[in-house]
């Protein structure tokens, strides 16, 4: 049977048989969602899955899903929908890219897990991350399963490191639902009901220049931030402890695609070296080529982080997550005392390399740049024609378009769920977010072209 590349005509290694590529070109919907099928299956899952499950994380009636292939996510009724999520950042290549199939396949027929063992996959991983980190200080890994486990990881570390207790977070910023990552999260609805969380949390806003309070020119938020967490770490009676370390998302989002002005890490690295404070960059999101960089900080030459969290995309869609820190700060806790029994599995491991391998070979960081620039320019002209939207923006294929009920005040118009669902039952998955449920939000697969970003603009 013939052969066909699926996706940009560049890429070397997606490659499907002409069938497949056919038969899963997106949106094409044999019934309206949700379909028969679909709906029996949402019984059986409404009987099964607690309510907080993530199963229904964009919809009330989410998709079951059958298979998928690149950007295209097939039903249980046979719909095909465009995948503009992908997995919430989580499978950068795409769905089931052949290279890291195959690499699983591989590995499972010789080792699935090495918990309190070496294995020659797991520090090939190792070596290979620490490879896309330069620097001058020498840095090591710790592995988990989770972007939680691995901001737990680093608050641990940079606590022991230091002796300090407090860290700073950021409003809108998500880093995760577990006990100890949960009270670095803005988000007052999840830590509803909860009573007190782990103390010596403290939260600044964002360097948001749509609605920062610092102005809304990218420079003066940015210097009206940095001025106002200066104040609180040098004014003895600002109500701040001792702070161990500051925690970042280089772009923020769950929060809604927002990227931190350029310029502004620059001058948090100098911040925290004026007070012996750590920076903890948090890139289980933006990582992985998503930004047009391997990570988003290397949009700005000169910010190395003390730590460096990842996930998602790190191995391609496995449950894999990575701490990654200054030697000294790394080996800060006792044998023993981090991570967990599948933290760095080697099936993990064998996809990661498989899929960082296809970030570089197949330039997915030039093209999430260039089809990052595409898409803003589309979200453009629907700003130019509807005017609730108030602003779009983006790095690279994380990019956003923010609802407002007047552009003047810029009051947020909280509908992104409901447009998210009504998005899904014409064929496309976006990302409901933002700091007041009012940002659509786009995290396509990096292979995806000009067709694709038409499609879902149109």
């Amino acid at each position: 049977m013939r052969e066909v590349r699926f996706g940009p005509a560049h890429v070397s290694h997606f490659i499907f048989k002409t069938e497949d590529a056919l038969q899963m070109k997106a949106p094409r919907l044999r019934v309206p969602h949700p379909g028969p099928e679909t709906r029996v299956q949402l019984e059986r899952l409404r009987g099964s899955e607690g309510r907080a499950g993530l199963s229904f994380g964009m919809s009330p009636d989410t998709v079951v899903v059958e298979r998928a292939l690149g950007a295209s996510v097939e039903d249980v009724d046979g719909n095909i929908f465009l995948d503009f999520v992908s997995g919430f950042g989580s499978i950068n290549a795409g769905h089931c890219h052949p290279r890291v199939v195959e690499a699983m396949r591989e590995q499972a027929g010789k080792l699935h897990q090495a918990m309190s063992l070496g294995s020659r996959v797991r520090l090939d991983l190792e070596e290979k991350i620490l490879s896309l980190v330069p620097g001058p200080v020498p840095k090591k890994i710790l592995f988990g399963t989770s972007g939680s486990e691995a901001v737990e990881t680093a608050i641990k570390l940079t606590r022991r490191a230091t002796g300090r207790q407090e860290i700073v977070g950021f409003t809108g910023g998500f880093h995760g639902r577990t006990l100890g990552a949960l009270p670095f999260m803005g988000s007052k609805a999840q830590r509803a009901g909860l009573g007190a969380l782990v103390p010596g949390a403290r939260h600044v806003p964002f360097p948001y220049p749509y609605r920062s309070p610092f102005g809304t020119e990218p420079e003066k938020c940015a210097e009206g931030t940095i001025a106002y967490i200066e104040e609180f770490l040098k004014n003895p009676v600002s109500g701040w402890g001792e702070v161990a370390a500051i925690l970042i998302e280089p772009v923020q989002g769950n929060g809604g695609m927002i990227p931190a002005p350029l310029g502004f890490l620059g001058a948090l690295r100098r911040l925290c070296d004026r007070y012996g404070v750590l920076l903890i960059l948090d890139e289980v999101m933006s990582g992985f080529a998503r930004t047009g960089k391997m990570f988003a900080y290397q949009h700005e030459e000169g910010v190395e982080p003390d730590l460096l969290v990842l996930g998602k995309s790190l191995s391609g869609g496995l449950p894999l997550s990575a701490c990654v820190a200054k030697a000294d700060i790394a080996d800060a806790s006792e044998p023993g005392t981090e991570t967990g029994t599948y933290a760095g599995n080697v099936m993990a491991c064998a996809s990661g390399l498989a899929s960082i391998a296809v970030y570089e070979e197949e330039n997915l960081s030039e093209r999430a740049a260039k089809m990052g620039d595409y898409f803003l320019g589309r979200l453009g002209e629907l700003a130019e024609r509807h005017p609730i939207v108030g602003e779009v923006r983006g790095r690279g294929l994380m990019t956003a378009a923010e609802l407002v009920s007047d552009r003047k005040t810029r009051e947020p118009l909280s509908v992104a769920r409901e447009a998210s669902d009504l998005a899904l039952k014409k064929g496309l998955f976006l990302y409901p977010g933002g700091h007041y449920r009012n940002v659509l939000a786009f995290m396509p697969p990096l292979l995806i072209g000009e067709e694709e970003i038409d499609t879902a603009v149109e």
